[in-house]
């Protein structure tokens, strides 16, 4: 597991915190991050019809998970998203991920067909592991898609520590009822936090001394900042649950 720890900065030293970090980091493969560009990120958060894992968020469980479905950029024919299972103990973190087509997840639920739908490569070797775990949830808790969020990301790794990872996200916004075919939609979002960005650090063995120094210079500190409970929050999803979620794709018998 990875150590996880997240930060709300304003939006006024975001040039600031680029320049700072720019020696230390080389951008992230998956985005363009130093150049200012970055990328899109949209997932859509499954939950119980009484909101358990965001219950279990708000009560500062030790031990937690919450199950998602995420995608990249702008909507393309063909595009492939990612069912994902984030595990959370303390401060450390773990995921478990497999890649299907937009277009075949809801005949996945349907069916439980993981070799028909789910792809698996070199790197994605468990991707059907992954994605029996994760209906394994679905299945046994009736989970629905409840929450759709969505954010630009810049990311960054360490120059000198792979494993360090370090992103930027902003323009934080989300909307209820975010079922998985709509994950490209932009109806409806409330914006979270519009003065600022979110700073996440992720790292294998140590906190970089440097990284220290730049968040002291800020007197930013590490904060229980989860993006599905703030945007569940702002569309006060969390206080007008119906019984069955509008959005389910899921039947329970």
């Amino acid at each position: 597991m990875r150590s996880e720890y997240k930060y709300l900065v304003p939006l006024t030293v975001l040039d600031e915190m680029r320049d700072a970090i720019e020696p230390f980091v080389v951008p992230d493969p998956h985005g363009v991050g130093l150049e200012r560009v970055g990328y899109t990120v949209r997932s859509t958060y499954l939950d119980t019809a009484n909101l358990k894992y965001y219950e279990e968020k708000k009560a500062g469980l030790r031990v937690r998970r919450k199950l998602r479905v995420r995608a990249y950029g702008e909507a393309r024919k063909g595009d492939w998203v990612f069912l994902e299972i984030k595990r959370k103990v303390d401060d450390k973190v773990a995921k478990n991920r497999a890649p299907i087509l937009l277009r075949n997840f809801d005949a996945l639920v349907r069916s439980g067909d993981v070799d028909g739908y789910v792809f698996t490569n070199r790197h994605y070797p468990k991707s059907h592991d992954d994605a029996r775990r994760f209906l394994y949830h679905v299945y046994r808790y009736g989970l629905a898609p409840t929450i759709l969020t969505v954010y630009e990301r810049e990311a960054f790794l360490g120059r000198f520590d792979p494993t360090f990872r370090i992103t930027f996200d902003r323009n934080l916004r989300g909307s209820a009822y975010g079922g998985v075919a709509n994950l490209y939609d932009e109806d409806g979002m409330r914006k979270v936090h519009p003065g600022h960005f979110v700073l996440e650090v992720k790292y294998n063995t140590r906190f970089p001394t440097w990284l220290r120094t730049v968040l002291g210079r800020h007197s930013l500190r590490n904060e229980a900042l989860s993006k599905y409970c703030l945007c569940a929050e702002a569309t006060r999803h969390h206080l007008d649950t119906p019984v069955e979620v509008l959005a389910s794709i899921v039947s329970v018998a």
